[in-house]
């Protein structure tokens, strides 16, 4: 969840499996999905061949990114979360599914 920054995914080629709140459903090629702030969410390809995707994201989010992948330990990647006004959150319940 990013607490200040809203974020938004376009599909250009394949699938990509979504979740967004409590609701996870799956975007073809040409359909998008916009993350409001402060909500949790993730995404997954859904095919071995992969997607395409375009990602709107903030300089924060696309710093938040960077940070994660040079990040070497759990206690790190914790400190960059934090820092970028972002966490790791998890959902109360089962996500429902959407088509």
């Amino acid at each position: 969840m990013h607490h200040g920054s809203d974020e938004a995914f376009c599909v250009l080629r394949g699938r990509l499996e979504v979740l967004v709140g409590g609701v996870r459903r799956v975007l073809q090629q040409g359909e998008h999905v916009t993350v409001p702030a402060g909500t949790t969410h993730t995404f997954a390809t859904v095919d071995a061949a992969g997607a395409q995707v375009l990602a709107v994201m903030t300089p924060e989010v696309d710093q938040l990114v960077s940070a994660l992948h040079a990040a070497s330990s759990d206690e790190e990647r914790a400190e960059v979360w934090a820092r970028y006004n972002s966490e790791v959150t998890h959902l109360p319940g089962p996500a429902r599914y959407e088509s």
